[in-house]
């Protein structure tokens, strides 16, 4: 009886206390194909959008368990490898600087991510500047991630960073 009680006691304690896990890329390891443009790019990711964390619960993987993304630290880590791959002069800046002869600045926000129903879904807002401040480009991009409920089902708090991502 004893044994059963102290059982118990430890199921509750585990299920009470939980962790919380900050999600972000960390070390992109993948390419693009295609012949990079001998342009220059500035992206500007202002510190709001760095800045931004969405806190992320699930009961599938733990409640007790707490997920904070980062859309802007993410974006900004994608900027970081897919650009330098596309453009021969590339460069991350937290303000609007006006781009070289030839070049542009490209201006990326994260207006909305959410983690619902097993997927992130994110919307990326991207300007893109010319010389003198013209607009080039001025659209919103939303997509959906796949679902992620198996990964979630069997990893549990594992996975959950993972299916964040």
């Amino acid at each position: 009886m004893k044994s059963l009680r102290l059982l118990c006691i430890g199921m509750l304690a585990a299920l009470a206390s939980g962790c919380a896990h900050q999600v972000s890329f960390e070390d992109i390891a993948y390419g693009i194909e295609g012949e990079k443009q001998d342009e220059s790019l500035i992206v500007v990711i202002d510190s709001a959008t760095q800045a931004q964390r969405v806190p992320i619960r699930s009961f599938m993987t733990g409640i007790a368990h707490s997920w904070e993304a980062e859309p802007g630290a993410m974006l900004r880590d994608v900027a970081d490898v897919e650009f330098p791959q596309m453009f021969s002069s590339y460069r991350t800046v937290s303000a609007y600087q006006e781009p070289p002869p030839g070049g542009l600045t490209l201006a990326l926000t994260v207006p909305s991510y959410s983690f619902e129903n097993f997927h992130a879904t994110v919307t990326v807002h991207a300007i893109a500047y010319g010389p003198d401040r013209s607009v080039v480009l001025d659209e919103s991009y939303t997509e959906s991630g796949p679902t992620q409920g198996a990964k979630m089902f069997w990893a549990g708090a594992f996975g959950m960073k993972s299916a964040i991502r």
